[in-house]
């Protein structure tokens, strides 16, 4: 984090730092320290936090399988997003609101999408 505010251009000097901070500050959910998730996808260059190598072999072992159990698309992306959801409640210790900022998704959306995912259980 540190390193990405020391090494950006800020072309309208102060100004541009205080509005990037400011906007850094309101995406920040909960007392801990800030992470690169808390900069806004705007700010961040296109190599900054880049996610290389998440897909791997793994994954694509388990959509595979998915497959081959006769999974279709919709059923696969519903099942990594409850997932997905699921895993980032766990990691933030049940806060919808920092769950839902790591997931790029509204408070609203994550409460949606649980509410959702019960229904089909």
């Amino acid at each position: 984090m540190q390193e990405f505010l020391l090494t950006r251009d800020y072309p309208g000097n102060v100004r541009d730092l205080r509005q990037l901070v400011t906007r850094i500050w309101y995406r920040h959910a909960g007392p801990g320290a800030l992470t690169p998730g808390d900069i806004p996808k705007a700010d961040r260059p296109p190599e900054y936090g880049a996610r290389v190598g998440w897909e791997d072999g793994q994954f694509e072992r388990a959509i595979r399988h998915a497959l081959d159990f006769g999974a279709g698309l919709k059923e696969i992306s519903r099942a990594a997003a409850e997932t997905a959801i699921r895993i980032a409640l766990e990691q933030e210790e049940s806060n919808v609101h920092r769950a839902a900022v790591r997931l790029g998704l509204t408070d609203r959306a994550v409460q949606m999408r649980r509410a959702s995912s019960r229904q089909f259980h």
